[in-house]
């Protein structure tokens, strides 16, 4: 690889927080090759902030409200092209803003953690040519993600790499990885009685951790596990929900064997004292806690990816699914006792790591093949003439 700094532009959105945490895993792992610059950019939040604060508040209520509504877009538009009308429409949100950051960056790679593609029409546009990348963020393949110009996939499992070569994708262009953690969800563990003094918990009770933010009938399912045994505690996770949060608190705030807390930056220290994990089925969070070791219980697997994901490790006894409150008691009462366990964590893969060196050794690679006058027509040095 030349001795410039090369710069990559990771283009994501925050429709779940998944596609954002795989950004930032991969963030960790460019910066850390050396003369690597990194550029994260939410482009339709750039480029329609009303618009994308009206459809992520839409897809949370439909994900929690109306889930069978939700499952049914998902399988009609699974299967979509992206040269169909709405193939097209969906792939040019935010081109202009794109073209602008593509234009001020200037760079070397373009990664992509969600399946807005409006790298590709401002490309075709522009004439300029850049290498790029995606990294599908689930166990089950949508064909949203699926665009003829990608020059590689990067995927969860060796089936998912199954179903883009039924796409047409080529089988060399796929790269079967895992799914990107952040690197402190690879690590080895604190002591868990120094996390306890830290966080203000008590060592001596098992702790449930119940990602509740993104949960729905949440007074049906805290009542429920408030009945488990005194010995066990709960944590509740409102993340980001500043105002769920301050409900949880206003309600339940005098609970001795319940916490509740917002968005943390180091949850893999909750998540590393913790005897389970209540939580929906997004990929990366149920990524995280499988590779610490962490038994989970998915609680209304929504149809569509959310399904996939909890079928994936479910049928790798990895995880237990719960319909209801009252299964969701018994599946945590289990898991505390340790009647099943999740699957060993022990060689689990580094993928943000080989994703990087893989895209850095490809960049290289494309860079050497490139004449001199080519490259003044393609790639970096033209991304000023994108329009």
């Amino acid at each position: 690889m030349s001795e410039q700094t090369l710069t990559v532009l990771i283009v994501y959105a925050r429709f779940g927080d998944g596609h954002y945490q795989a950004a930032t895993a991969l963030e960790q792992q460019f910066a850390m090759q050396g003369r690597v610059e990194v550029r994260l950019v939410d482009i339709f939040e750039e480029a329609h902030p009303v618009l994308n604060a009206m459809c992520r508040a839409v897809y949370a209520k439909s994900m929690t409200l109306f889930p069978q509504a939700y499952g049914w877009s998902y399988r009609v538009t699974n299967g979509m092209k992206h040269d169909s009308i709405f193939g097209r429409w969906i792939h040019a949100l935010g081109r202009r803003e794109l073209a602008d950051t593509i234009r001020e960056s200037k760079p070397d790679v373009i990664v992509h953690t969600f399946p807005f593609l409006a790298a590709y029409p401002v490309m075709e546009a522009s004439g300029v040519t850049i290498p790029s990348y995606t990294v599908i963020t689930d166990y089950e393949l949508h064909t949203r993600w699926v665009h003829p110009r990608t020059d590689g996939y990067f995927v969860a499992t060796d089936m998912l790499k199954a179903q883009l070569v039924e796409t047409g994708i080529r089988e060399e262009r796929i790269h079967v990885t895992g799914l990107p953690i952040r690197s402190q969800f690879q690590s080895a563990r604190r002591a868990r009685l120094d996390i306890c003094r830290e966080k203000g918990l008590d060592p001596g009770q098992a702790y449930v951790m119940v990602m509740i933010g993104a949960l729905s009938d949440h007074d049906k399912l805290i009542a429920e596990l408030l009945t488990l045994p005194p010995a066990i505690s709960l944590i509740l996770v409102a993340g980001r929900n500043a105002k769920l949060c301050r409900r949880l608190k206003r309600r339940y705030g005098d609970r001795q064997r319940l916490q509740v807390i917002g968005f943390v930056d180091h949850m893999e220290a909750y998540m590393s004292v913790a005897s389970c994990v209540v939580t929906k089925a997004g990929a990366i969070t149920l990524t995280e806690a499988i590779a610490m070791q962490v038994p989970v219980v998915v609680f209304r697997p929504i149809p569509g990816q959310e399904r996939g994901n909890a079928d994936y490790w479910a049928a790798r006894y990895a995880l237990r699914t719960a319909g209801d409150a009252a299964s969701a008691r018994a599946a945590v009462q289990q898991l505390v006792d340790g009647q099943t366990a999740a699957a060993p964590s022990a060689g689990f893969a580094n993928a943000a790591q080989a994703i990087a060196s893989e895209v850095l050794s490809a960049d290289a690679t494309w860079r050497a093949s490139m004449r001199p006058d080519m490259m003044m027509q393609q790639g970096r040095r033209v991304a000023h003439d994108i329009h």
